[in-house]
């Protein structure tokens, strides 16, 4: 899947440096697509999430991951699956699953941001601890997150786009591989809307 993706593009930068990092004219050009860390186990869409379903709000991939997903038009998904050992008590190690969407903003300054508020009655995060008194939990979830700037290259060894991310204090976010064009998401709409039968349009700036 990779390769079919990023095929093409080798051939024409091959000759020039693989640095890809967008100018404001093409950021969102370059940035649509679905993203995704590792094995690329974890995606986002409904292959992953049903944030209105209480009952089986979450898909468990077969591995751990993070991914995201952006449009050309400013909309965002973001979907995680992690586990949080526990050194004193292995066998109580948690899981923890989480998905939401919202609008991403590019800066000025080179940064991005993302917010989830016009949807924060969408997100979802449910937390897995064996050795707790309730094993398993379920909560909203949307949390703001600002990345201070990001780049684009061509990994050779993955034939495909990398996309790094840096947090807002310049650490270095997981390596997000583009898996797919367009990319695979949930409506960008108030899913809580939809399900309450109310009419929502998609909010703009």
């Amino acid at each position: 899947m990779f390769k079919s993706l990023v095929a093409p593009l080798l051939l024409v930068l091959s000759a020039r440096s693989a640095l890809a990092q967008q100018d404001f004219t093409s950021n969102s050009t370059g940035f649509a697509g679905t993203w995704s860390s590792g094995s690329g186990a974890v995606v986002t869409g409904p292959g992953f999430a049903d944030p209105m379903n209480s009952n089986r709000p979450f898909i468990y991939p077969a591995n751990t991951g993070i991914s995201y997903s952006f449009t050309d038009d400013g909309y965002f998904e973001e979907a995680q699956y992690r586990f949080n050992a526990n050194a004193s008590e292995p066998h109580c190690a948690t899981a923890a699953v989480l998905w939401q969407h919202g609008r991403y903003y590019f800066h000025n300054n080179g940064s991005i941001t993302m917010d989830p508020s016009m949807f924060a009655a969408d997100g979802r995060v449910q937390v897995q601890n064996p050795c707790a008194a309730q094993t398993q939990i379920l909560t909203y979830y949307n949390q703001f997150e600002l990345f201070s700037h990001w780049t684009i290259t061509i990994d050779v060894h993955h034939a495909a786009y990398m996309l790094q991310l840096y947090r807002f204090d310049g650490s270095l976010f997981p390596r997000l591989y583009l898996t797919v064009r367009p990319p695979t998401m949930l409506p960008t709409t108030s899913l809580t809307a939809a399900a309450n039968g109310s009419t929502a349009a998609t909010p703009t700036n």
